[in-house]
């Protein structure tokens, strides 16, 4: 090869590999550009109000990039204007991206309170930093959501606290006016609607709140006049919400008055063309009249108001109700659902078992595990359905993939061992404590839950024995782990060690079923029969695993 080709070889390869590597370059570039200019977009089509190519916009941005924020903010509010789950997707995500952000988690909360997802506005509030939590904007909303949960005295603290933090904003007076509207101290309760009467007359931005709790206040105390008054009064606001409407129509319908058939007929109209306001009356109607007259109106609607994402969810939910398999296949096999593909996979399965097509309905679930992609909303929005559904086995294994993914969440974990205890399955309960102390092996809650799991099943390799003791020795007075180290005494033939452990144990402990059957256990080794029949009898009452009840009927037997 003569000179004067290697040269022309090597300025060839360093080309090559200066266009490959600007390459690369201009095409990330490229990504980066063309994802921005779609945010941009978007953000101009929300200007103009047009959510759906705002919405387009926004997907082929996510597309490019998954993970970028402002994006996922912007989707998660188009998400919400139309009631779509997905921006409970929207708003974890972001989150999950922004973790320390006071901002993202209280909206997150709020979404959640949208759609009734009480665990998951809790979770939001928890991961709040302690600086964070010392604002007015962290307790009326933690305050809202305690006061949904009926927490009461955990409701006031917060807003007494916001209250304290900016004594000039009338939210948090507002607030506890509702706490106190409720109090059993009838001067206090007058005191109450005081105060929101003067907020509905002086205040007009928190008018309608002011009332919203009025009203429910005189439908409590079944004042019906006063009641069609203040709901008359609601819905004639300029800012009252279709939910108000919503509320009037109940009160209509309860007291059987003439006006209820025309108001409803009235608010089908006002809501056909609004995709939220479809989402709240069908949801209502579907507790009210059924899913039948339910979908008879949703049928009604313009076509492009039903391929809306939450509409067709709702369509499909009332053909569910209804057991009307064939037709939920068949609209379903004809829509996409975006961000939320993997609840029509999941709806498809249903549809497909209620035919007992059971492997096309094994194939049809798969893809809707692997649409969920493994993301903590949409594995628990899938967990909801099968929850509904009872469908068991779907639901551990969901809550399997999030306990392996997603060890922190410790609601998963409690509602897996309690599912896995109810059906009395030892080994994948001893399995799963066996994971997770590995995650936190100082744990001695974990290591008093392997040993008794591994003791029950002679599963030595776990060394249960030293687990129930150092468990013990951690906390000699918790009546659990005073049984599990007993137990493991007793398996060794120590039965006088045995039984001073339980009876160190505080005696109403003893009289807990679950503990009561190894002190029966552990009495009846040591000679006592007529007090160990005592204790016996006591764990009968007592959700205990099959080896379990095994050897306390054992022992039973044997007095």
């Amino acid at each position: 090869m003569s000179t004067k080709t290697r040269q022309i070889l090597l300025m060839v390869l360093i080309l090559g590999v200066l266009f490959l590597g600007g390459g690369y370059g201009g095409y990330r570039f490229y990504r980066s550009a063309r994802q921005a200019r779609l945010v941009k977009q978007a953000r101009t089509f929300l200007v103009k109000a047009n959510e759906k190519k705002a919405l387009m916009c926004l997907r082929r941005a996510l597309g490019y990039n998954p993970n970028d924020l402002e994006a996922c903010r912007l989707m998660a509010a188009i998400e919400e204007s139309v009631r779509s789950p997905a921006a409970l997707l929207m708003r974890s995500h972001v989150v999950e991206l922004n973790p320390h952000s006071l901002v993202d988690r209280l909206a997150l909360a709020q979404t959640a309170m949208m759609f009734r997802d009480y665990a998951r506005a809790t979770n939001a509030l928890e991961g709040v930093a302690a600086a964070d939590k010392q604002t007015v904007a962290y307790h009326n909303i933690a305050g809202a959501v305690a006061s949904t949960l009926n927490q009461i005295p955990q409701a006031e603290a917060h807003f007494r606290e916001a209250a304290r933090l900016d004594p000039t904003n009338p939210v948090p007076q507002l607030n506890l006016a509702v706490i106190c509207l409720h109090s059993t101290n009838t001067q206090e309760a007058a005191e109450a609607r005081a105060t929101l009467g003067r907020i509905a007359t002086a205040q007009p931005a928190l008018r309608c709140q002011a009332l919203r709790e009025l009203l429910r206040d005189a439908i409590t105390a079944n004042q019906t006049n006063t009641a069609l008054a203040f709901s008359k009064q609601l819905v004639q606001q300029t800012n009252s919400s279709f939910g108000d409407r919503l509320a009037r129509l109940d009160l209509l319908k309860a007291i059987q008055n003439p006006e209820f058939s025309p108001a409803l007929a009235a608010y089908q109209r006002e809501a056909s063309t609004n995709a939220a306001e479809v989402y709240e009356l069908a949801n209502w109607e579907l507790g009210r009249t059924g899913p039948t007259n339910t979908l008879t109106w949703l049928r009604t609607l313009p076509q492009t108001m039903r391929t809306n994402q939450s509409v067709a969810l709702l369509e499909a939910q009332c053909q569910s109700s209804m057991q009307d398999w064939k037709e939920l296949q068949a609209s379903l096999d004809k829509q996409r659902w975006a961000e939320l593909e993997f609840m029509r996979y999941a709806f498809r399965t249903r549809a497909l078992r209620g035919q007992d097509l059971m492997g096309a309905a094994k194939a049809e679930w798969e893809l809707a595990l692997k649409a969920a992609n493994n993301h903590k909303q949409a594995l628990s929005m899938l967990l909801a359905l099968a929850a509904q559904w009872r469908w068991q086995t779907e639901a551990e294994e969901i809550l399997w993939t999030i306990v392996d993914r997603y060890p922190d969440e410790k609601q998963a974990l409690q509602a897996l061992s309690q599912s896995l205890l109810a059906g009395g399955r030892t080994r994948p309960l001893l399995k799963l404590f066996s994971q997770e102390l590995k995650r936190s092996p100082s744990d001695p809650a974990l290591k008093n839950n392997v040993a008794i799991t591994a003791l029950l099943l002679d599963a030595m390799e776990f060394k249960p024995h030293d687990l129930a003791r150092e468990a013990y020795q951690s906390a000699p007075t918790n009546s659990s782990f005073a049984g599990t180290y007993a137990f493991s005494l007793y398996l060794q033939a120590k039965n006088a060690e045995a039984l001073k452990v339980m009876q160190q144990v505080n005696a109403k402990d003893l009289q807990r079923p679950a503990t009561a059957g190894y002190y029966g256990l552990i009495l009846r080794a040591a000679g006592d029969r007529a007090k160990a029949k005592t204790y016996l009898d006591l764990a009968d009452k007592a959700q205990v695993l099959p080896e379990e009840k095994k050897l306390f009927d054992r022992a039973r037997a044997g007095i």
